[in-house]
């Protein structure tokens, strides 16, 4: 099983092979290479990025509301 770690900046779980610390005003945290790479471009590469990152998050979230809806429909509510 490999090891992950939590990406401050694109809030994905990441192999901890690409991930580094970074610092930030309240101490190191993690950070993707993807992303620092990202902030490194220039404002027009940002942007994208950032357009890309939102794109894949909307994804995820749509996909676990999903499988929530899903879940709900097997299981209803007893109390």
């Amino acid at each position: 099983m490999t090891e992950t770690a939590f990406c401050y900046c694109c809030r994905v779980h990441h192999d901890k092979t690409q991930m580094r610390l970074f610092p930030t005003r309240q101490g190191y945290r993690w950070r993707c290479l993807r992303s620092i790479e990202a902030a490194a471009s220039s404002r027009r590469e940002r942007d994208a990025f950032g357009q890309q990152q939102s794109k894949i998050n909307r994804q995820a979230a749509r996909q676990a509301a999903e499988l929530g809806r899903q879940l709900r429909q097997l299981q209803p509510f007893s109390p």
